[in-house]
């Protein structure tokens, strides 16, 4: 009560004291007439001004107090916000209505390795990974086109010393009466954490699926074993219970015996490969040579069928590097898989070749009646064949035998006009190189 009106009741007793020694020394000690009228008059003026300055004076103070306090209030508060500005694990950030940054608090450092001070007057875009910019622009862009004012996205943000890191943007979108973009403010939270759970989480059930696709297979390859096996060793059986019952038997008896034994024989081996890959030592080869050899093998089934090999000579020897009883394996049996394609007769298989110094390709195309995409697709798999008697092994151990020279099989085909097998295998010169290359690395 007092502090309220303090100014007024200091001034009062002032007043009264000033006024009652005027009067003893205006009266008492001069001797002056006295005008009660006058002085009455005089005295309330008097009293009335100092009273309302006095309550000026108090209102005033105490105003100042209330906005002293005010003022101590806000710096606290602002002391507070700053703290948890400063301190919050978050990017707080804001940006002008071009995306430039305008504020950003120091976790922004923490969480990229930039500057703060440095990225501020840039465009927020700088820092999104090139690869989720044109993703963010046409979200942006759709935002403001329709007056939209929350955004949440996951996006990467790119780190000063390279790579990035994923973040999750929430944003609020500021427009003025007429709908323009003022401004935007918002936090930048880090999830790469979560994502990184998230993609080990991905990969384990890739790593599932492929295992039980795996399994999937090792059903099929011993049905399909089984399958094979059992139907030349029935066959077998079979026979020599009719040689057993017979005194005279027939010679063509044991020719089947031994046709359907050679059968298992030749699965079994092409198993073995599949399963057990040897070691395969690669040298320099003389692809001329090799391709000789090979069409001399098959030209008398060629002339039998009456299909005719036609093969492009190479103007100079073309070396590659390999396995050479391996790579007429692998020429083989496309070749045999492109005459048995062929149930017309006077047709051709063409040998092309196309040579770099990397690679030697090699186009065996037959004229047969060609395969449609979802056979294509299956073509090369264990145990799948369009052959009534085929094992569907062949092509298998030439995809295997062309991997492991570090060369690739592609295969083209068209209904009623043909299929093509590119093999593309490195040269010598290429391997070489490359080798070189490695041992001076390691050197250094």
């Amino acid at each position: 009560m007092f502090k309220r009106y303090k100014g007024r009741i200091i001034s009062t007793i002032t007043f009264i004291c000033a006024v009652g020694i005027w009067n003893i020394i205006f009266y008492g000690y001069n001797q002056y007439s006295f005008n009660l009228l006058l002085d009455l008059s005089y005295t309330l003026v008097i009293a009335v001004v100092v009273w309302w300055l006095a309550s000026y004076y108090d209102k005033s103070k105490l105003l100042l107090d209330n906005l002293s306090d005010s003022e101590m209030n806000y710096k606290k508060l602002l002391e507070s916000s700053l703290h948890v500005f400063d301190n919050i694990n978050q990017v707080v950030y804001q940006t002008d209505e071009n995306g430039n940054l305008t504020l950003l608090n120091p976790y922004w450092k923490s969480m990229t390795g930039f500057e703060v001070d440095q990225s501020l007057n840039q465009s927020i875009l700088n820092y999104i990974y090139p690869e989720d910019q044109e993703s963010i622009i046409e979200k942006f862009l759709n935002m403001i086109k329709n007056h939209q004012d929350v955004f949440k996205e996951e996006v990467r943000i790119r780190k000063k010393d390279g790579g990035f890191v994923w973040v999750e943007i929430n944003t609020k979108f500021s427009y003025n009466q007429d709908s323009q973009l003022i401004s935007t403010l918002g936090t930048i939270t880090d999830i790469s954490e979560w994502k990184h759970s998230e993609q080990e989480l991905i990969q384990l059930n890739h790593d599932l699926a492929i295992q039980s696709d795996k399994l999937n297979v090792v059903a099929q390859m011993s049905a399909a074993i089984v399958h094979e096996v059992r139907n030349p060793l029935t066959a077998i059986s079979g026979f020599l219970q009719l040689i057993t019952e017979e005194k005279n038997f027939n010679k063509e008896y044991v020719d089947v015996i031994f046709s359907e034994i050679k059968r298992v024989e030749t699965v079994l081996s092409e198993m073995l490969i599949l399963s057990r890959p040897q070691k395969v030592t690669l040298k320099k080869v003389d692809y001329s040579k090799t391709l000789d050899h090979v069409l001399k093998l098959m030209e008398s089934e060629a002339n039998m069928r009456n299909i005719e090999l036609v093969a492009e000579s190479l103007a100079s020897p073309v070396f590659i590097y390999g396995q050479e009883n391996q790579i007429k394996q692998v020429l083989i049996n496309i070749i045999k898989n492109a005459i048995e394609a062929m149930q017309h007769k006077g047709k051709k298989i063409q040998i092309h070749h196309a040579v770099c110094q990397e690679h030697l390709s090699i186009y065996i195309k037959d004229e047969g009646l060609g395969m449609p995409q979802e056979i294509l697709k299956k073509i090369g798999q264990p145990f799948y064949t369009t052959k009534e008697r085929g094992t569907g092994l062949g092509l298998t151990v030439c995809f295997n035998i062309i991997e492991q020279h570090k060369g690739k099989i592609h295969i083209s085909s068209q209904i009623g006009v043909g299929t093509t097998f590119e093999i593309m295998l490195p040269t010598y010169s290429n391997q070489t190189l490359q080798q070189d290359s490695e041992k001076l690395v390691n050197t250094k």
